[in-house]
């Protein structure tokens, strides 16, 4: 007979995130598919219900909070139940959470006020670098080497093959701008 096993996530060692930040977690994804929700619902319906613009994310964010809600509960199941964390290293995720908080929003701040083009030929192939490109790279290469802690060439390589593969499918098989581009 098999023995059985249970999920452990991604990482088999990592277990449960502390029940605050399980609870933290919850109220930013409650906060967030609520204002989905209501923003889906303010869409026009030019044809009627089933053929509403804000269906389907009005219903996403509906799962999505049905989740969260879900996750608060059982969070707060395991905090009355006393299953805590060490407090340094609930103090070291906090950290951690909150760095990665001021890496994605200097990174908005930046998009909004960046504007630029830069173009590199590819034998007969044009790719356009714009400010997204650029700051993603930046930023991708900075989170990796916080998260990752792979060697900067590593980070670089990834966040350079990755972002201008996503970027490519989006300016030129897509074709939509990307913010920055000017």
């Amino acid at each position: 007979m098999e023995e059985s096993q249970k999920f452990a996530g991604e990482d088999e060692n990592a277990g449960f995130a502390s029940p605050v930040m399980d609870l933290m977690a919850s109220g930013a994804l409650i906060m967030l598919s609520v204002w989905i929700m209501i923003e889906s619902v303010r869409l026009d319906m030019p044809g009627g219900l089933a053929t509403a613009p804000g269906l389907l994310p009005f219903l996403t964010a509906g799962s999505l909070c049905a989740m969260a809600i879900g996750l608060a509960v059982m969070a707060e199941k395991r905090r009355r139940e006393g299953a805590e964390t060490a407090p340094s290293e609930e103090i070291a995720d906090l950290r951690r959470t909150l760095v990665l908080v001021a890496i994605i929003g200097t990174y908005l701040v930046a998009l909004s006020v960046a504007s630029f083009d830069y173009t590199v030929q590819l034998g007969s192939w044009r790719l356009g670098y714009g400010a997204f490109e650029i700051l993603t790279i930046i930023m991708l290469t900075t989170i990796l080497l916080l998260y990752w802690r792979k060697s900067i060439a590593q980070c670089l390589t990834v966040a350079v093959v990755w972002s201008t593969l996503l970027a490519a499918a989006f300016r030129y098989v897509f074709t939509i701008p990307l913010p920055g581009s000017i």
